[in-house]
Formats: structure tokens, C-alpha cells, sequence
């Protein structure tokens, strides 16, 4: 996730060390343990969970805004049992216009009618020390599962604004996952294509290989695009995340 000129200049991740990433990111792991033993509360069909994670490299709809390094991420939602919820995500980026995080505030409401779990929102992408840098996104996905394969295919929508160029921009998904029988790991797949203020017929494509211990993960994923140039060429991303 992250603002368009970030995209349109394929940039990357705030200068800290790897090493002062990880002891961040242990300490995140730390406070989100912490808040785990309240995550599964239930307070008036209110229910708090968070996620933490450490990525190799940030990487949004296939370009790295992290130079292809290192980024810690985290999130909190707060969902109710009629299905709307409210949330909150950021991670570390390169510095740009001032900003070296980036923040996304978003609320939405899914539900699931026969087997189909849908999913509506929108979705504030804000820049913390940055100005005329925010801009706003509507997103929908609809997902099933057919057999072991769980499916799911989305939209994301910004109309023309004037912090993206005063231009609209589509971003059409496919996403699949497969668990590998009697076992902890799964494999997924992801293609696809955007066209508008972020990308001119833009297609971006990644497959990966992930392991689940409890509330942990860690997965290796191959990420390519069709965007010529250092930050939107094909690599290998590993993460480490937990939810509680």
C-alpha cells in the first residue's frame, strides 16, 4: 500500500538498519503478544485483533518501496458481529516528501452468503509528516473455495483526485490458495493488472510457498511485474508475521 508518487517513482524504505529493524520488530512482536491475551475478547460483538510482521522487502502490487530492503509492518482491527469493521495498517518506507511511514486508515463490512465471503470498503492512504500526499481508495472482493482451493477476486478503485494527478485508477486481482494436505505449509498465487494514475497496463503476478505455526507465519514468496527497472523487477520475499 502506498501513495502514487511513491509508485510512479518506484522508491523505497526509511534508512534504518536491518539491525534496528529487527530489534523493532521484535519489540512489536513483544507489544502484539501482549495485546493477543485480549485479542479474542468479546465486548459487545466487538472484537480487537492486531498483526505484526518483518518483510525483506515492501512490496505493494508488485514494486518495492523499500529499495528491496527490509520493512516492519503492523495493524489493528476492531470488528463487530454484524460485520462492519475499522482498522489500521502502516510500515516503514523510503523517504518521501518528508514522510517515512506510511499510514492506511480503512473501515469496511464483509459477510458470507453460501459459501461466498464478500468484502466492501474504503480504504485512506496518509504519509505522517508529509502534506497534499493522502488519497483515498474503494476496494470489494468476493472469495469461495472450490474443492482445497480457496479463491478470491478483487477491485480496488481511486477516483481522480488531485493528490494522484488528478487521474482514477483501477486494480483488478486474482488471488489462490492451496493447502498442502496434512500439513503445516500452503502455496498461493496472485495475478494482477492495474491502468490508470499508478500504471499504464500494468501487470503484476507473485507465487508463494508459506508455513503456519499457531498465530505465526513465514513465507517465501517470487514477485514479478511487467514495470521495467530495478524496483519493479522480479525477486524473492520472505516474511515473518504473527496475528493475534
Amino acid at each position: 500500500m502506498s501513495n502514487p508518487q511513491i509508485k510512479q517513482r518506484a522508491t523505497a524504505l526509511s534508512p534504518i538498519s536491518k539491525q534496528i529493524m529487527l530489534l523493532v520488530g521484535a519489540s512489536g512482536f513483544a507489544f502484539f503478544g501482549a495485546l493477543g491475551a485480549h485479542a479474542d475478547d468479546d465486548f459487545g460483538g466487538l472484537t480487537l485483533s492486531a498483526n505484526t510482521a518483518i518483510v525483506s522487502d515492501y512490496r505493494f502490487r508488485g514494486i518495492s518501496l523499500s529499495d528491496r530492503d527490509a520493512a516492519i509492518q503492523g495493524g489493528m482491527d476492531l470488528s463487530h458481529e454484524s460485520g462492519f469493521y475499522i482498522g489500521t495498517w502502516g510500515s516503514s518506507i523510503e523517504s518521501f516528501a518528508g514522510s517515512e511511514f506510511e499510514l492506511d486508515l480503512y473501515a469496511g463490512y464483509s459477510s458470507e452468503f453460501n459459501g461466498l465471503a464478500t468484502d466492501i470498503g474504503v480504504l485512506v492512504y496518509t504519509y505522517p509528516g508529509s502534506d497534499d500526499t493522502h488519497y483515498v481508495e474503494l476496494y470489494s472482493s468476493v472469495g469461495g473455495e472450490f474443492e482445497k482451493l480457496g479463491w478470491t477476486i478483487g477491485a480496488a478503485y481511486v477516483w481522480d483526485q488531485e493528490n494522484v494527478g488528478s487521474r482514477d485508477n483501477i486494480y483488478l486481482y486474482l488471488d489462490l490458495a492451496l493447502p498442502i494436505a496434512d500439513t503445516p505449509f500452503s502455496i498461493s498465487g496472485h495475478l494482477a493488472f492495474e491502468d490508470g494514475a499508478f500504471g499504464d497496463k500494468k501487470w503484476d503476478w507473485n507465487a508463494g510457498l508459506a508455513y503456519q505455526f499457531k498465530q505465526f507465519s513465514l513465507s517465501v514468496s517470487y514477485v514479478d511485474t511487467n514495470v521495467d527497472g530495478r524496483l519493479g523487477g522480479s525477486g524473492v520475499v520472505a516474511m515473518l508475521s504473527a496475528s493475534f
